[in-house]
């Protein structure tokens, strides 16, 4: 076994082992059951006065009664007692902050007891190390646990001194119920509210409508909230005339869901908060980047909206999303589509948006939301990614959205598969090698300038080897730090190529990455002259130094629970013969102003930055972004109104001087 496995292997036993929680030594517990107050039509009343409401599934991070059915046809509440106290409320957890390949992992526990299936026994306590998905799930009218791909069900019996046990046998399982209570009790929403595009201030657009969907069930109650205040509207449609007119700005919309079903399940959720954007325009050829969100989607508006304050209410062109859009293991592609991608659409205010996946996310599900954007990417991208936007496109054009102001940007989305391979263990760049220098090579034979961003999520340089490389104390970080997932093989080969192309061809090549929140590097920014030391092989330790003619960045870490990430993002805009590269956090605003010198000066770029400078009222005959479908951007009418280009020389902020860690 090659030694990069071994230690891979031996890191990731280590994760599981240390992630479970060993309570040997705690005071053993046996489980009985005691009786409730009432139960009907869905709510249960504990004899202590506790209201709690009959649940469809297990949710990460709340509380949850386990009932099963007596002879008697009462619902009875299983009770853990370990002879000094009675416990009865159990705790669900989903294990995330772990690595993308570790097993999945809950767990139900009530005060320093855990809910253990072994075998056909029921206990309180972890034992030994476990290895493999662990997982609690309400299937049914039944209590699953899932070991190693094998199932066991909770088994009832009333008679016996031990009434509760496990069993293999679905027939003989109990039938139980769960109860939950607080803002939200069993999920009902099928489609989250969204803004099909922005709207541009003082263009006359109609109010904006949100729509959700939920389950077949009876709704009680919608109640609808703009920026937090409830609005008069009881419907699954709400037309927001108290945002039309508004100034430039971002707001969010959001509904509150009640209902019920024929079971007695009782439903409550609030939606994601959809954005809806106000802009004065669009700042040409500009990126929005981030990596890292881990499902803090609301984190995207709040980095919108600190673009907008940065430029006088003017928004990107492009959004890209760079990788590790969820928690925990790596998701299923379907789960990932389903569940994840209508909570970011909500989030994103109908802003273009392509995306590159991490290791916390399907390739497969990156490329087919990035083909589904329609932004001059392939209508099928493999799942190790491709051309995932063309700026100067037919699509871009027909789609009229404000992507059309990027017609000097072009994308290639390197997923974070085009490293991994089945047939090896080692993560390496080498397949990747051929279809980005197949890119590069069509951009050169007809290149007019372009930005070409290679939006990846890992990056190429050897973590702590750079002096840049440093934590948020300035510290240099330890070199090699982590796992080959983030020293990639061949990181060497793909650098020397991106520089080739860079230098051979004066073509403006920017390579962005995220991942390595996790090993504590604060973000990084090298440029041409500056120098680069990319990983040859993780398992010799073996490496090389490359003078780069290219750019070398950080996108940001947009979340904020997980290694150094602090809710920061990047924005790239050109700026005349250079590109503005500012760090910006959400919270604080501006980190970092860099800047890169573009090889290529397209003549009609010079013309355009000297008009926009000499009259800020300057547009562009280009159709403002709309949602394609007949109408205002997001609002349903045949308006036009133009992209205003960005006046930058007015707005932009003051110049800093490049600052370099290290």
């Amino acid at each position: 076994m090659k030694a990069s496995r071994f230690i891979a292997l031996l890191a990731a036993a280590l994760v599981i082992i240390m992630a479970v929680p060993f309570t040997a030594n705690a005071a053993a517990a046996k489980f009985i059951y005691t009786s409730a107050q009432s139960s009907s039509d869905g709510v249960l009343i504990l004899d202590n006065g506790q209201v709690w409401y009959r649940a469809a599934g297990f949710e990460d991070d709340k509380d949850y009664i386990i009932t099963v059915r007596h002879s008697s046809g009462d619902e009875v509440v299983l009770t853990a007692d370990d002879g000094e106290k009675t416990y009865n409320v159990w705790h669900y957890f989903r294990q995330t902050s772990v690595s993308s390949t570790s097993p999945r992992f809950t767990s139900l526990s009530s005060g320093k007891h855990y809910l253990v299936c072994n075998g056909a026994r029921i206990g309180s306590a972890y034992t030994s190390s476990v290895s493999g998905d662990l997982i609690w799930e309400h299937i049914g009218t039944a209590l699953r646990y899932t070991m190693n791909g094998g199932h066991w069900y909770l088994r009832f019996d009333e008679e016996s001194e031990s009434p509760f046990s496990f069993t293999q046998d679905l027939n003989e399982a109990a039938e139980v119920n769960i109860y939950t209570t607080g803002d939200t009790l069993a999920r009902c929403i099928t489609a989250q509210p969204h803004a099909e595009s922005y709207v541009t201030e003082g263009s006359g657009y109609p109010a904006p409508t949100f729509t959700v969907g939920t389950a077949d069930i009876d709704i009680d109650s919608v109640r609808w909230y703009v920026d937090g205040v409830q609005q008069p509207c009881s419907s699954l449609s709400f037309t927001a005339d108290v945002l039309s007119g508004r100034t430039a700005g971002v707001h969010r919309v959001n509904c509150l869901l009640e209902g019920h079903d024929e079971n007695g399940v009782h439903y409550r959720e609030r939606s994601e908060d959809a954005a809806f954007v106000i802009a004065k325009g669009v700042v040409p050829d500009s990126v929005l980047t981030f990596s890292d969100i881990h499902e803090e989607y609301s984190l995207i508006p709040d980095a919108v909206e600190a673009v907008m304050e940065q430029t006088g209410g003017y928004i990107p062109s492009l959004i890209i999303c760079t990788g590790d859009l969820v928690n925990g293991p790596t998701a299923r592609t379907d789960e990932m589509l389903d569940k994840y991608y209508p909570r970011i659409i909500a989030e994103l205010g109908g802003l273009d948006t392509v995306f590159v996946s991490g290791n916390h996310d399907p390739g497969e599900a990156a490329s087919a939301m990035s083909s589904a954007a329609g932004l001059g990417s392939a209508e099928k991208l493999p799942a190790s990614g491709g051309i995932i936007f063309n700026g100067s496109s037919a699509a871009v054009s027909a789609k009229g959205t404000n992507s059309t102001a990027a017609k000097g940007v072009k994308v290639y989305g390197l997923n974070y598969e085009a490293a991994v391979s089945d047939e090896t263990d080692v993560i390496s760049y080498e397949n990747a090698l051929s279809d980005i220098e197949a890119f590069l090579s069509s951009a050169a034979s007809d290149y007019h300038g372009e930005l070409l961003i290679i939006s990846a999520h890992s990056g190429l340089h050897v973590i702590g080897m750079q002096p840049e490389s440093v934590d948020r104390s300035g510290d240099n970080v330890r070199e090699w730090y982590g796992s080959n997932s983030y020293n990639i093989d061949s990181s060497d080969e793909l650098s020397a190529l991106l520089d080739h192309y860079a230098e051979e061809y004066d073509m403006d090549i920017l390579y962005l990455f995220g991942h390595d929140h996790s090993r504590g590097e604060t973000e990084m920014f090298l440029t041409d002259g500056d120098t680069l030391i990319s990983t040859d092989s993780y398992a010799d330790k073996s490496f090389i130094s490359l003078p780069l003619s290219f750019t070398y960045a950080h996108s940001g870490y947009l979340s904020t629970v997980i290694g150094c990430a602090d809710s920061r993002f990047s924005f790239i805009c050109r700026d005349g013969d250079k590109y503005s590269f500012d760090l910006i956090s959400t919270t604080e605003g501006l980190v970092r102003h860099s800047e890169f010198v573009s090889k290529y000066i397209p003549p009609e770029t010079t013309a355009v930055s000297s008009s926009v400078t000499t009259a800020n009222t300057t547009t562009t005959t280009s159709a403002v972004a709309h949602s394609g479908k007949g109408g205002s951007p997001a609002t349903g009418d045949n308006m036009h109104p133009v992209i205003l280009l960005f006046p930058f020389a007015g707005l932009v902020l003051s110049s800093f001087r490049r600052r370099r860690n290290g």
